[in-house]
């Protein structure tokens, strides 16, 4: 291995450090923390600092999601052996991050007045089923689940 293998080797590292990060801390705020805050409320006070720690470690991630998918993906759509279902899979994943990253970004303004009440239009609805943390967190599974693939149809490409 040269010098560029290790740095794209410390790139993907990173960036499967930053997929892990928001995905896992949404896994756990799905399935450890909102469960244990519905049994006892600890208070407004306490879902605002978490709230804002969890925020830094998704801004965190974003940014070097994006740096380092930017970079992964110059790396290998420069090679002869990629093919059309690579790409085809690589701007799926892509659509969903990016997706996602957006989501993130706007939410954080729309809780500026609180959740959706039960009394909305369906319309409200559906966007907070489209948009809330459980959508976001299959979103991120899927995402995980399209790196496999990709990893998969390259080293077929590299293969055959």
């Amino acid at each position: 291995m040269n010098v560029l293998d290790w740095i794209l080797l410390a790139i993907r590292w990173a960036h499967a450090l930053g997929a892990v990060a928001w995905v896992g801390g949404g896994i756990f705020y799905l399935m450890v923390l909102r469960p244990a805050f519905q049994r006892r409320d600890p208070g407004q006070e306490t879902h605002r600092a978490i709230g804002e720690e969890f925020r830094g470690l998704v801004n965190t991630a974003i940014v070097v999601l994006i740096v380092t998918g930017a970079i992964l993906t110059a790396s290998r759509l420069t090679l002869d052996t990629v093919t059309l279902p690579y790409v085809a899979v690589l701007v799926i994943k892509v659509t969903l991050a990016l997706y996602m990253m957006a989501v993130m970004r706007f939410r954080r303004h729309r809780r500026a007045g609180a959740g959706v009440p039960h009394d909305v239009g369906r319309l409200a609805r559906v966007r907070e089923v489209l948009t809330g943390p459980t959508a976001l967190l299959v979103i991120g599974v899927i995402i995980f689940g399209l790196a496999d693939v990709l990893g998969y149809l390259f080293e077929n490409s590299l293969a055959g």
